[in-house]
């Protein structure tokens, strides 16, 4: 449900031959359910990881539609603009002062009228609701089948998640010079969200 908000709101917000840098594409997940969305965007698929981009090109083999770039989010921004930059479960690594200063590169990357959608895992406005977001994960990993050994690396990785609450990751991205912000989608720890810059 959150890629495909994500997804929707690219195809809506940025129509017709649309170029767009997914950052922290991974395998390229999210750039998939964008072109099911958008088969006529061009995407540039960002990350550090040379293995998961490996993935990505088998995902993507010999699609003309999709290039592909070894770079990290602290890195410059490819060359723009682009009319809608995405990223999928990659931001929340990096310490809060550098989202912030991310969300402004993003900004200075887009078109006028250009998107910005994340898809984020975000902590809780309480702590007594960050323990109920975390029994609401614990309990969807165990009705999904993950085996044991599987959850239990993914809680290892966790330790090093640096969240920040949605309304603070909103307000940074109008510090950072977008001129309408929205969530677009939540469901408890997990929330897809997006800024438009002004025409």
């Amino acid at each position: 449900m959150l890629y495909e908000s994500a997804a929707s709101v690219v195809a809506a917000s940025a129509p017709g031959k649309a170029r767009v840098l997914d950052l922290g594409a991974g395998t390229g997940l999210l750039s998939a359910a964008l072109l099911r969305r958008h088969p006529t965007a061009e995407l540039l698929l960002m990350d550090r990881s040379e293995g998961m981009l490996a993935k990505a090109r088998q995902r993507f083999a010999a699609d003309p539609r999709v290039g592909v770039l070894v770079g990290d989010l602290l890195d410059p921004l490819p060359p723009g603009p682009f009319d809608a930059v995405m990223s999928g479960l990659a931001i929340h690594h990096l310490p809060h002062p550098d989202k912030r200063r991310l969300f402004s590169r993003i900004r200075h990357a887009l078109r006028p009228g250009g998107v910005f959608v994340n898809v984020e895992q975000i902590e809780a406005p309480t702590v007594e609701l960050e323990s109920l977001y975390d029994r609401q994960h614990e309990e969807h990993v165990h009705r999904s089948g993950t085996p044991a050994d599987e959850w239990a690396a993914g809680r290892e990785r966790m330790k090093h998640d640096i969240c920040a609450g949605l309304d603070d990751q909103l307000e940074w991205l109008r510090d950072a010079g977008f001129g309408q912000v929205d969530c677009l989608a939540k469901d408890w720890r997990f929330a897809t969200y997006a800024g438009w810059t002004t025409r």
